[in-house]
C-alpha cells in the first residue's frame, strides 16, 4: 500500500508539472486557468475508457476462471483419493521425507487447506466479476461530452478502491492455491519416486512397515496425479501472470484518470 502511495504521488507531481502549475494556486476570478475542467474532464474520461476496454478484453479469461477452479477442485479429490484408496501410498506419505516437513506429511491437512484456499479463490472471483460489472455499467452511463468532473471523479475513485483492491484479492488467492498445489505437486513426485526407487531410506521404510511392492494400479495413479497437478500449475502461474499485467495497465490508467478528474472538480468549484 505505502509502494502505492508514493506512485500515485509521483504520478501526480508529474500531472502538476505537465500542467505547468495551473492548478497549484487558487484561481482568481479575473484569472484564467491554462487548462479548463472540460480537458480535464476528457483526459479522465479517455484513461477510463482504456480501462473499461481491458476489462472487456479480460472477460474471456475471467470467465474460464470458473472452468479453472472445478478442474481443480477435480484435481485436488483425485489427489485425496489416490491417498485413501491404496494402503501402500498413504504409508509412503507417512514414511517419506517429503519437502515441506511437518505440513505436507499430513495429507487431510494439505487437501483441507487447498480446498479452503479454492473457496477463497470462488468468493473472491465472485466480488471482482462484480465490481467489474458496476464499473462497466457506471462508465457506460458516462456522456463525455457532457460528464461532470464529479461524476467521473466518482467513477475513478470506485475504480482505484473497489476495482482494483478486488482484482488484487484474487491474484492474492490465486497465489495462495499456488503455493498449496506446489506442495501437492511436491508430495506426489516423491510417492512416484519412492515407488520407482529401491535405495536407503526407502528400503529401510519398507522394511520396518512390513510394506509390500506397489502394484501396477498404485504407479498408474500417482503418474497420472503427478501430470495433472503440474498441468494444473501451469494454468494457473499463466493466469497470475495475466492478472498480474491486466492490474499494471489498470493501476497506471485509474490513477491518471482520478487526478485528472480531482484537478477538475477542485477548477469547478
Amino acid at each position: 500500500m505505502k509502494k502505492i502511495m508514493i506512485k500515485r504521488a509521483i504520478l501526480f507531481g508529474s500531472v502538476l508539472l505537465m500542467l505547468g502549475g495551473c492548478t497549484q494556486q487558487p484561481i482568481a476570478p479575473s484569472q484564467k486557468a491554462c487548462m479548463s475542467a472540460t480537458q480535464l474532464n476528457v483526459y479522465s474520461y479517455d484513461h477510463l475508457a482504456r480501462v473499461a476496454k481491458l476489462l472487456r478484453e479480460d472477460k474471456k479469461n475471467i470467465e474460464s476462471f470458473e472452468g479453472f477452479i472445478n478442474a481443480m477442485k477435480g484435481t485436488v479429490d483425485s489427489y485425496s483419493e489416490m491417498v485413501k484408496s491404496s494402503l501402500y501410498i498413504s504409508n509412503v506419505v507417512r514414511f517419506l521425507p517429503i519437502p515441506y516437513a511437518g505440513e505436507v506429511s499430513n495429507t487431510t491437512k494439505l487437501i483441507s487447506k487447498t480446498a479452503l484456499n479454492l473457496g477463497g479463490v470462488a468468493s473472491a472471483l465472485n466480488k471482482y466479476k462484480n465490481s467489474t460489472e458496476y464499473f462497466l455499467a457506471g462508465f457506460d452511463t458516462l456522456n463525455p461530452s457532457n460528464a461532470s468532473a464529479a461524476e467521473i471523479s466518482k467513477l475513478a475513485v470506485y475504480a482505484d478502491t473497489k476495482l482494483l483492491n478486488d482484482a488484487k484479492t484474487l491474484e492474492n488467492s490465486l497465489k495462495d492455491i499456488s503455493e498449496s498445489t506446489a506442495a501437492m505437486a511436491a508430495t506426489t513426485q516423491s510417492i512416484a519416486d519412492a515407488l520407482d526407487t529401491t535405495g536407503g531410506y526407502v528400503n529401510q521404510a519398507k522394511n520396518f512397515v512390513g510394506l509390500s511392492q506397489p502394484s501396477r494400479d498404485d504407479k498408474s495413479t500417482v503418474v497420472q496425479n503427478r501430470n495433472s497437478i503440474n498441468t494444473r500449475m501451469a494454468q494457473l502461474n499463466q493466469k497470475i501472470v495475466s492478472l498480474e499485467k491486466s492490474g499494471q495497465a489498470q493501476r497506471y490508467n485509474i490513477a491518471k484518470a482520478r487526478i485528472y478528474s480531482e484537478l477538475a472538480v477542485q477548477l469547478e468549484k
